[in-house]
């Protein structure tokens, strides 16, 4: 998320028992419950015994490999993304078949410390919730390894309870008779691993499938949540692998694919990531976690590419992958992180990227001090957070191979929206110096590249509010938010983020994105979210984001915390909900033909730089100036340029040169169009203007948004740049 501020939701507590549920950092989850007594809990449970018995059914797998893959045509190719929130028994995504995948395991004491083994499976007696919104009526069919006395709380019974001795396999049904609201789970008591161990030391293989989904594992997720899914084009997991909390470092710390229920900081595994992307057909969006070594990267690599045993990747194409590999023709957008510079509370993602700057920013043998030491630290990290993003291209390079480069893996190098703080502008700047150059000292460059060389796209948040603030659910004040949302800032931070990547031929990409209802106090929020006026702010915002050559914006968040969810709070939910106010925008986003970018001055014509409405961007990180009528490149200062924003109507070859505001006897400038170097443009004096001008230059440019970049004077004199002519 982009806001700095934490925000946490609580949901519904039962009169006998007190258990809260609480998420926060941009809808990740994290249980804060407080517990009761086991007897408090048995005063509204209902016990079935397990009894030995046939076995009715096979042990039961962990391995998801066995996916229903819908048709490619189910859905008509959307354009916008979204987010997903983590798995957790207070998910409001519906989004597994399987809910016991959704589940957390309690002490029968109600505490979160219990014993259980590296694949999360309890080692003791234990309670187990399953659900704190609502969930609907019906036989939920449950199995695990090992036997139990199980009995059902909150609501429904435990049934038709069978011990399969020969397998060591229990199965039962849990009914719920109508639909639950508040906290539901199952009490494990007197529970026995296998056959020749002590009583309560729990069991494994826990399955718990909703009505409707066989016990074998054919479905992985609700035909519900993969019809929703694909009503979008990119399904960015941030939340789902607890990317703002996850510390993990070496690959052996990742979460197993088999994990039972609550993985807490450490997310979901990629192997789940990815078979939802095949089971929709959708591309996926992976957060690389901040602290992930090298090793790490180069093996999610290898997973995204030949898939897993479920411990390690495969390094070839495999006949029968125990885990599959992302299914041919989809794409992978891969992102260092998520908000990395964000130092608010829950994003812990900052702090570890901090310390591992510093740790490096005077070393000259490393690439973010290759040219020197960097005294700033946040300096140090605005190049660390591109140094890293960086490798995590070239990683995948290697794995994938050059062609695969920006068509099936996309990288992706994100920051603050507006360039704040310049962590885009400043990342931009050092990659293309470190690795403009071919380098055979430390540190190595093996290769000369550009940014778009190692980037797809990049950018900011996409996220807008309104001038009115929602104090309250009154006409009046409704009609305020409404009447100035999206408010102009938004219009301006789209306008700077997209100038900033196309000038370095990235394409313009929001990470994530949408309307802000945050501080909505009493539910307000939800309100608000639900108001068929929210359709048509989103569907305006969307045009202003495209007319400033957005690419893929990516919204937050399918569900989760109220002011950002996509789902409708002011209506209880039993299945993944599309018909939200929210929902039914996206929908009518991916219906509209989008409108053509209005950024940039129409050429053929002339750029008055001096024109506000040319939005050009000077920098050269030490001084720069704009008078009445021209901008200013200083050869002393460092890095001296403008970025200058164009629009043709056709793709072709195009004449560009120099108005300048005072004469020059000789010197150049560098130009850049869309991140490449066309070479420079001489300037000399020419008797047919007052003052001077400069040699044309041939420039092939595409149809639409193009960003120029004058560069690097050359010679001793400064030049005031007044008009740049293209024809």
């Amino acid at each position: 998320m982009a806001l700095l501020q934490l925000v946490s939701f609580c949901l519904t507590t039962i009169a006998s028992v007190s258990l809260v549920a609480c998420g926060g950092g941009g809808g990740v989850g994290t249980d804060s419950g407080s517990g009761s007594s086991s007897s408090s809990s048995s005063s509204s449970s209902s016990s079935v015994s397990t009894s030995t018995g046939s076995a009715a059914l096979p042990m039961v797998k962990p391995e998801f490999t066995s996916l229903l893959f819908p048709s490619d045509a189910v859905v008509s190719a959307p354009r916008v993304g979204m987010g997903i929130t983590g798995l957790s028994y207070y998910d409001r995504s519906f989004a597994m078949g399987d809910v016991g995948r959704q589940s957390q395991v309690r002490g029968l004491d109600w505490s979160t410390n219990v014993l259980s083994d590296s694949n999360g499976n309890p080692s003791q007696d234990f309670q187990l919730i399953y659900s704190a919104t609502n969930i609907a009526a019906g036989t939920y069919k449950l199995a695990f390894n090992g036997r139990a006395t199980v009995s059902a709380g909150g609501a429904g019974t435990v049934q038709n309870s069978q011990y399969d001795s020969a397998n060591n396999l229990t199965t039962a049904d849990v009914v719920l008779p109508n639909t639950a609201s508040g906290n539901v789970w199952l009490v494990f008591r007197d529970t026995f691993r296998n056959k020749s161990s002590v009583a309560g030391d729990g069991v494994s293989g826990i399955h718990l499938m909703r009505p409707g989904y066989a016990l074998n594992g054919a479905a992985v997720f609700t035909k519900e949540f993969i019809a929703t899914m694909q009503g979008f084009k990119i399904i960015r997991g941030m939340d789902f692998t607890s990317t703002n909390s996850n510390a993990q470092q070496r690959w052996d710390e990742r979460t197993k694919p088999n994990y039972f229920g609550d993985t807490g900081t450490n997310g979901q595994s990629w192997e789940l990531m990815i078979a939802l992307a095949n089971a929709t057909g959708r591309d996926i969006w992976l957060n690389v976690p901040a602290r992930a070594d090298d090793d790490y990267i180069r093996k999610l690599a290898q997973l995204v590419k030949f898939g897993s045993d479920g411990a390690l990747p495969y390094t070839s194409v495999q006949a029968n992958p125990l885990h599959a590999p992302l299914k041919s023709g989809l794409k992978v957008y891969v992102e260092y992180g998520n908000e990395v510079w964000n130092f608010g509370a829950g994003f812990r993602s900052s702090e570890w990227a901090l310390a591992l700057a510093n740790a490096n920013k005077g070393d000259a043998t490393h690439p973010i001090a290759f040219d020197g030491p960097q005294n700033d630290q946040y300096v140090a990290l605005r190049r660390w957070i591109a140094y890293r993003s960086s490798f995590i291209s070239l990683a995948f390079r290697g794995v994938f191979g050059d062609r695969a480069m920006m068509s099936t893996v996309r990288p992706i190098f994100s920051a603050q929206v507006g360039d704040a703080n310049g962590y885009l502008s400043g990342g931009l700047a050092w990659a293309q110096s470190f690795y403009g150059q071919v380098r055979q000292t430390a540190p190595l460059n093996a290769t000369a590249r550009v940014p778009s060389d190692i980037w797809y796209g990049g950018g900011g948040a996409a996220y807008y509010d309104a001038t009115t603030g929602i104090t309250d659910t009154n006409v009046a004040t409704m009609n305020g938010y409404f009447s100035t949302l999206p408010s102009a800032d938004f219009a301006k931070t789209s306008a700077t983020d997209s100038i900033w990547t196309h000038g370095y031929g990235l394409k313009y990409v929001a990470y994530e994105g949408g309307p802000n209802t945050e501080g909505g106090a009493g539910g307000a929020a939800a309100v608000y979210n639900n108001d068929l006026r929210m359709k048509d702010s989103m569907l305006l915002a969307q045009d202003i984001w495209d007319k400033a050559g957005g690419d893929e914006l990516v919204y937050y968040v399918y569900s989760g915390p109220t002011p950002w969810t996509f789902t409708n709070d002011l209506i209880p939910q039993v299945a993944s909900n599309t018909s939200s106010v929210k929902m039914r925008a996206i929908e009518a986003i991916n219906a509209k033909t989008p409108p053509t970018p209005t950024l940039g001055t129409l050429v053929p014509g002339t750029v008055h730089l001096k024109d506000p409405s040319s939005r050009t961007i000077g920098s050269d990180n030490a001084s720069w100036a704009l008078n009445n009528a021209t901008y200013l490149l200083r050869p002393t200062s460092v890095n001296p340029f403008i970025l200058v924003p164009i629009r043709t109507v056709a793709a072709g070859t195009y004449q560009i040169s120099l108005q300048l505001g005072s004469k020059v006897s000789a010197g150049a400038v560098t130009l850049h169009a869309n991140g490449i170097n066309k070479g420079n443009i001489a300037l000399f004096q020419d008797p047919a203007y007052p003052t001077a001008s400069g040699s044309k230059m041939s420039v092939a440019l595409p149809a639409g948004l193009s960003v120029l970049r004058l560069d690097l004077p050359k010679g001793s004199q400064d030049i005031f740049v007044e008009d740049v002519i293209v024809q």
